[in-house]
């Protein structure tokens, strides 16, 4: 006897083959890896709906390159603007060459190493950032006292109260890092608003800093653009791989 039901099973079955077929290729697609994609996800992510570009993050051997770059720039460009403009060495030559390692060589180390995260990193950060402050200090006495001796006026240029700005900031992101965001006893050191304000506020006097250094060995070359570039383009071609 033929099964009355056996039609209605038939086309059942021959409905979720149908479906089945329908989604198989979907589901293989999805599946497959897309390094095009993956690269595209590690440069750009998305953030509430809005697209924006991820920070440089270093590996190791592109962070020693890096700790090394600033290392040679901090002595040899430190050494060069302060032998200008007349090619010899004297007291003042020591104002350029702390403020060039203390506002460039040290933060930009510093920087980096945070981008690298983790606990450790993070602590090395705070200890190069405090250094970076004391060198500054150093750079700051020199010509204070260079002034004090030949009877000069402070506080006189644009890039004398850049340098002070500067200072006092470094001084106040220090504090912020060592007392509020320490990884250890911070006071409030998961604060994302405070981490945040942190990390941009340092950038922006970085940037400031480095023109700041510029500006200063304008002071010295006003019309030496070759020199002036010699020294200010290294700086910006750091910025990607440091400050932003």
């Amino acid at each position: 006897p033929k099964d009355p039901n056996r039609r209605g099973r038939q086309r059942n079955h021959l409905s979720d083959l149908d479906t089945q077929a329908t989604k198989q290729p979907t589901k293989q697609l999805s599946n497959q890896p897309s390094n095009q994609a993956s690269n595209i996800r590690s440069i750009v992510t998305m953030a509430g709906g809005k697209v924006r570009a991820e920070s440089f993050k270093p590996n190791a051997s592109q962070y020693w390159a890096l700790v090394a770059v600033f290392c040679l720039f901090g002595v040899v460009m430190g050494f060069f603007a302060g032998t200008q403009p007349m090619g010899s060495w004297r007291f003042f030559s020591w104002h350029p060459l702390l403020m060039t390692i203390g506002m460039i060589t040290l933060p930009g180390i510093g920087a980096v190493t945070k981008k690298m995260g983790g606990y450790t990193n993070t602590k090395v950060h705070g200890i190069v950032s405090w250094l970076a402050i004391f060198v500054t200090g150093a750079g700051y006495y020199v010509i204070w006292k260079n002034k004090e001796t030949n009877g000069s006026r402070h506080l006189t240029s644009p890039h004398a109260w850049a340098g002070m700005i500067c200072m006092v900031s470094l001084v106040g992101l220090g504090m912020v890092g060592g007392i509020v965001l320490h990884p250890d006893y911070g006071l409030d050191k998961t604060n994302r608003t405070i981490r945040t304000a942190h990390k941009l506020g340092a950038r922006l006097v970085l940037v400031i800093a480095w023109f700041t250094a510029v500006m200063g060995l304008y002071t010295l070359l006003p019309l030496d653009y070759l020199k002036l570039m010699t020294y200010a383009a290294p700086l910006v071609c750091l910025v990607p791989y440091s400050i932003m």
